[in-house]
């Protein structure tokens, strides 16, 4: 046991940026003792994990691996330990922080305590579109292993199933954000089948139809991206956030395509919905950046520039989608002559973003498409670098 935990407490004192003796005297123990836990040769004692875990920000993970005693079931303690060892080798501080949100949840458990899963969905929902991090995708997937122990044991726990599928659509925009695009569509079937077990109509229609709106951009040709946007409106008339967003892939569609009218008509049905929503600033940044998408790619210098004013404002909230807005409005400066301007806009939104962004990615594909033949620049060849290195979605309906 003494050798996996020290494993675990080197991985995560060398994700942390500390030398064996910057980690010792931060937390007041002696060095030779710390080098003696990790290396196998001394029991950590729970005084020291803990002070470790408050300065690591792993609490309560360390302090759990170290009170295992020999009571504990041989193999349990076996698998946490490898598996604690083998997350915090790969994944350093984001996955020790997510494997102590599942042991969080196992001393919960003991109290009675349930996950309050529309609060962690709302949560990671944010988080998404503010800062899709590594950390952000380890401490999503360690929710995504607290509902499967949930559902192991309350097979038809609602709750769960709902926040289940939610999180399992939120991981795999995740992954499709880090270009892993067949690991992206598991999780999207995963989540509809989730979704489906619920029985709950608002998550079945959200994620068939988020999954809609963001496939055309990982694969999905366009007569699968409308099916898919019919059948999440099928499930339900009613408004709803999923309803946008089958009306957004269904707009992403019109805008690829070049059909300018069509793409404003399904923006006016998306703007009915909203309106019967009691919808929040999220919603309206989603309406408000799918109006300057479709005119960046398609509307006139003017009509661009009034649907950027408008949603730069209320894009601010979001990172991910005002940085993409931001490229987007680079390229109708480069639609309109503004080569150089365009190309400047571009590259600083892509650079103030901390982790690359798939879709952005994408966005500044979509520019370097407009770029005249012969243009040359620095700024440009900095910007290429930043573009997706897989085909973009105009490749799909070219074809």
């Amino acid at each position: 046991m003494a050798d996996t935990l020290g494993a675990v407490l080197k991985s995560v004192r060398e994700a942390a940026g500390y030398t064996v003796r910057g980690l010792a005297d931060r937390v007041h123990y002696s060095k030779s003792e710390i080098g003696m836990v990790e290396t196998g040769q001394r029991r950590c004692r729970p005084e020291l994990a803990a002070a470790c875990d408050a300065l690591l920000g792993t609490t309560p993970l360390l302090a759990v691996l170290a009170g295992l005693d020999d009571e504990e079931p041989a193999m349990r303690r076996r698998a946490l330990l490898t598996t604690a060892a083998t997350v915090t080798a790969t994944a350093g501080l984001a996955g020790a922080a997510a494997l102590a949100d599942l042991v969080r949840h196992g001393l919960d458990e003991t109290s009675g305590e349930r996950p309050d899963w529309d609060a962690v969905v709302a949560d990671y929902s944010r988080r998404l579109v503010s800062d899709p991090s590594p950390a952000f995708g380890a401490g999503l997937l360690a929710q995504l292993m607290i509902a499967r122990q949930v559902l192991a044991t309350s097979p038809t726990d609602g709750d769960a199933l709902r926040g289940a599928a939610m999180l399992g659509q939120l991981y795999g925009l995740w992954r499709g954000n880090h270009a892993d695009v067949a690991a992206a569509h598991g999780w999207y079937r995963t989540a509809a089948a989730l979704a489906d077990r619920s029985t709950d109509t608002g998550v079945r229609v959200y994620v068939r139809a988020r999954t809609a709106s963001r496939a055309i951009f990982e694969g999905l040709t366009v007569d699968e991206t409308l099916q898919r946007a019919e059948q999440a409106l099928a499930l339900s008339p009613a408004p709803s956030v999923g309803a946008l967003e089958a009306h957004s892939a269904v707009l992403h569609v019109h805008a690829l395509t070049g059909r300018l009218a069509d793409g404003r008509a399904t923006l006016g049905r998306m703007w009915d919905v909203l309106d019967q929503l009691d919808a929040g600033q999220s919603e309206a940044g989603r309406v408000l950046s799918f109006d300057h998408y479709l005119e960046a790619r398609l509307g006139t210098e003017v009509s661009a520039d009034v649907a950027w004013r408008r949603a730069e404002p209320v894009l601010r909230a979001t990172p991910v989608w005002w940085r993409e807005g931001q490229v987007y409005y680079g390229l109708s400066l480069v639609r309109h002559g503004d080569v150089a301007g365009g190309v400047d806009y571009a590259l600083n939104a892509v650079q103030a973003l901390p982790t690359p962004v798939h879709t952005v990615g994408m966005a500044v594909s979509d520019l370097l498409r407009c770029i005249p033949a012969g243009y040359r620049s620095d700024s440009l060849n900095e910007l290429a670098r930043h573009a997706a290195s897989t085909p973009g979605p105009w490749a799909t309906v070219q074809a």
